[in-house]
C-alpha cells in the first residue's frame, strides 16, 4: 500500500516519467500505471484550476491597470507566452486544436507544463483536462511498455 502511495505521489510530481519509478518499487505493471495516472490526474486538476485562478486575477489586474494608464502613450507590449515554449505551444494549438495539444502536450511540455500552458492560452478548461488525461494515459502506456521491454531485455527482474 505504501508503494502505491509513493507511485501516486511520483505521478503527481513527475507525470509520465513516474512509470518506471512505480515499477521499481515492485508494483505490478497495471497497478503502477493506475497509480501514476491517479497522481497525474491530481496534477492536472490542481494545475489547471490554479492557473485558471491566477489567469483570472491577472486579467482583472491588467484591465484595471489599462484604465488607469489609458491617457499615457502606447508602449510596446509583450504578448503573453512570447518565449520559445509559448510559440511552440501556440503552433501546436493552432495546428491541431485542443485535441492535438492534449495528446502531444504531455510529451513536449510535461504534465505540469502542458496544463499551465493550455490554461494560459485560454483553452476550455474541461476539454483541456479531458484531452490532457487522454494524452497522459497514452504516454504513460508507452512508457510502461518501453520500461517493461528494457527490464526484460536486461533481465532486471
Amino acid at each position: 500500500m505504501l508503494n502505491f502511495a509513493w507511485a501516486v505521489l511520483a505521478g503527481f510530481a513527475l507525470g509520465t516519467p513516474a512509470v518506471p519509478l512505480g515499477l521499481s518499487v515492485s508494483l505490478a505493471p497495471p497497478v503502477a500505471l493506475v497509480a501514476v495516472l491517479l497522481g497525474a490526474a491530481g496534477c492536472l486538476l490542481s494545475a489547471v484550476f490554479a492557473a485558471g485562478w491566477l489567469r483570472a486575477r491577472w486579467l482583472a489586474w491588467r484591465s484595471k491597470r489599462r484604465l488607469v494608464t489609458a491617457g499615457s502613450p502606447p508602449e510596446k507590449r509583450r504578448h503573453r507566452l512570447d518565449g520559445p515554449t509559448g510559440r511552440r505551444a501556440r503552433r501546436v494549438v493552432n495546428r491541431y486544436g485542443v485535441i492535438g495539444f492534449g495528446i502531444i502536450g504531455p510529451a513536449l511540455f510535461g504534465t505540469w507544463g502542458s496544463a499551465m500552458l493550455g490554461t494560459a492560452l485560454g483553452l476550455p478548461r474541461w476539454r483541456l483536462i479531458g484531452w490532457l488525461m487522454a494524452g497522459v494515459t497514452l504516454w504513460c502506456t508507452v512508457m510502461l511498455l518501453a520500461s517493461e521491454a528494457v527490464i526484460d531485455a536486461f533481465g532486471l527482474r
